[in-house]
């Protein structure tokens, strides 16, 4: 469960079944089911709970209500398994991060496969060995993974990519061959690989 008050550091029963995760960027929470009671506290995409009571359009966990319409039932799972990425546009550049306050590149590409209740290793290096279909980048589509030594990006079709760039500081969409050709003049690496995941 991911959140930026002391939330962050409860403890959650691991017999815990879940049964809805977040599907927006983040959702807000209320110490009510009522949109005059927002608390100052968010739960990011992806985060999983288990609802206990159904009032008006809210959900109750825990001491919180949510809104439905930041959930999706936990079985949930998009045909495109990067469908939304787009939200994340924007976000800050965080290492380590896996959240909508901070992303790295790597976990925002792991976000989307356990969002789809699917396994992605967490570091590049792992998800590069991990995920076996070499693509030429001649051939290269929608959703396929581009990978240097120590980042990813995520192909959103034949000319552009998204992802979380270190350099930038930022989550953003750049031109494929720009950004081969930036990585290559300021880091200089060369792709190690492309990767076709779905």
């Amino acid at each position: 469960m991911d959140t930026k008050d002391s939330l962050e550091k409860k403890k959650f029963p691991s017999n815990q079944k879940n049964t809805h995760k977040v599907y927006n960027l983040y959702a807000h929470l209320y110490s009510k089911p009522n949109l005059k009671f927002k608390t100052k506290k968010k739960i990011s995409f992806g985060s999983k709970i288990k609802v206990i009571e159904k009032k008006n359009k809210f959900y109750k966990f825990d001491n919180f209500w949510i809104k439905k319409n930041d959930l999706k039932k936990i079985k949930y799972k998009n045909k495109d398994i990067f469908k939304g990425l787009n939200k994340f546009l924007g976000t800050k550049y965080v290492w380590g991060g896996k959240h909508f306050s901070g992303v790295d590149c790597s976990g925002l590409v792991q976000l989307f496969f356990n969002f789809n209740n699917k396994f992605c290793p967490r570091d590049s290096k792992d998800q590069i060995s991990y995920f076996k279909k070499s693509i030429k980048l001649k051939n290269i589509r929608k959703n396929d993974l581009i990978f240097w030594k120590g980042h990813v990006a995520i192909a959103i079709s034949n000319k552009s990519l998204i992802h979380a760039y270190g350099p930038l500081k930022s989550t953003v969409r750049m031109p494929i061959k720009n950004t081969i050709n930036k990585i290559y003049k300021t880091a200089n690496l060369k792709v190690l690989g492309i990767r076709r995941v779905t």
